[in-house]
């Protein structure tokens, strides 16, 4: 049976700029913390350098905009590497880490997505998508604010 509902620390911490792409990075955790260890943003800056560029090349139809949710849970640390593609499309690649540790692995194989805490983040990027993006005049750094 699921335990009850209980809100995690969030925040939005520096965004960051990959081969030209502007990257934004949420931050979840079960323990509290505010901020995450500096070698934990460290090792997932480096895993997303590492694996956005190819994902996006592969899928195409890149919108030249990404947004990471770095989760620290009860059982181990998330990192989702979402991007737009195809004017209205979100693309998704998923790592995780023991906690203790650095080192994330891909788990692109296991058919998961996001929890209900991810879920939230990824709502107000859509929202933010939507309000910023998806008009006729689209507005980058209006969309990096939000």
């Amino acid at each position: 049976m699921a335990e009850p509902f209980v809100p995690r620390v969030r925040a939005r911490l520096d965004d960051g700029e990959l081969w030209g792409v502007p990257v934004k990075m949420h931050w979840i955790d079960a323990q509290g913390a505010a901020t995450p260890p500096a070698s934990l943003l460290s090792e997932a800056w480096r895993t997303v350098a590492d694996t956005l560029p190819d994902a996006m090349a592969t899928e195409g139809g890149s919108e030249g905009a990404a947004f990471c949710i770095l989760h620290r849970g009860d059982q181990g640390v998330w990192l989702l590497m979402d991007w737009w593609a195809h004017q209205d499309i979100l693309c998704q690649c998923l790592a995780r880490s023991d906690l203790g540790e650095d080192l994330f692995e891909p788990v692109d194989h296991r058919p998961l997505m996001a929890c209900v805490w991810e879920l939230e983040v990824i709502e107000e990027e859509r929202q933010a998508w939507i309000a910023h993006m998806m008009q006729a005049d689209p507005n980058r750094a209006a969309w990096l604010m939000a």
